[in-house]
């Protein structure tokens, strides 16, 4: 958080490269599971799917996309800006 340095929740872990002495300076979230404040770079975010069938998939979990077909949800991903493929 810029500007408010001493209310930053650091990260809990260790950094490699001093050879596990010194803490990583990210600021941290609380996970649930562990029961501490890792970073984006040491809790292991998930970024979402990255192929086109995984983002199928993932659509059709949806609440509202549940009956659509897969041609439909493929043309619909197609028009986004995101889409790569």
């Amino acid at each position: 958080m810029p500007g408010r340095p001493l209310h930053k929740i650091q990260c809990d872990s260790y950094t490699r490269g001093s050879n596990f002495t010194k803490r990583c300076l990210c600021k941290g979230y609380y996970q649930k599971t562990s029961k501490k404040y890792r970073c984006k770079f040491h809790a292991g975010e998930s970024t979402g799917p990255k192929s086109i069938e995984g983002r199928i998939k993932a659509i059709r979990n949806l609440k509202q996309y549940k009956n659509k077909d897969y041609k439909e949800l493929y043309e619909w991903i197609k028009l986004k800006k995101y889409a790569k493929d």
